[in-house]
C-alpha cells in the first residue's frame, strides 16, 4: 500500500493540494469572507488529511472488488435520504434553524445570510 501511495504520487499530490486548500482558504474564507482565521499550510495539511479520513468510506483509492460489492449499498435510495437529510440540517444550522425547513425556505434563508455577509464584508472595506 505504501509502494502505492509513494508510486502514484500519492505524496506529491497530497503536498500540493494541502496547498492549494491554504490557499483557497486564507482567499476566500478568511480574505474575503472574514468567517475563520488564516491557515498556515501544516495547518492545511492537517485538515486535508482530516477530510481524507473522514471520506475514506466513499470507497476512493479502494481496490475495484470491494468497490463494486459495496456500490450497490450505496446507491440505495435510503442512502441518499440519508446524506440530503444531513446535508439540509448542516445548512439549517448555519443559517440558525434547528427545525426542518423545505428547501426552497432554506435557500432563501441561505441567500439573506449570504447577502448580509457580502454587506458586512463591503461595509468593512468602506471603513
Amino acid at each position: 500500500m505504501l509502494a502505492r501511495l509513494v508510486t502514484g504520487g500519492g505524496v506529491a499530490a497530497f503536498f500540493f493540494f494541502s496547498w492549494v486548500i491554504m490557499m483557497l482558504w486564507n482567499n476566500i474564507i478568511a480574505g474575503h469572507l472574514a468567517l475563520a482565521k488564516s491557515l498556515s499550510y501544516l495547518q492545511a495539511c492537517g485538515l486535508w488529511f482530516m477530510l481524507t479520513l473522514l471520506l475514506a468510506w466513499t470507497g476512493i483509492g479502494l481496490g475495484w472488488r470491494f468497490r463494486t460489492s459495496w456500490h450497490s449499498e450505496r446507491c440505495s435510495e435510503e442512502f441518499g435520504r440519508a446524506i440530503e437529510r444531513k446535508i439540509k440540517s448542516g445548512f439549517a444550522r448555519w443559517v440558525g434553524e434547528e427545525k426542518d425547513l423545505d428547501w426552497d425556505e432554506l435557500g432563501e434563508r441561505i441567500e439573506k445570510k449570504i447577502k448580509s455577509r457580502i454587506k458586512e464584508w463591503l461595509a468593512e472595506g468602506e471603513d
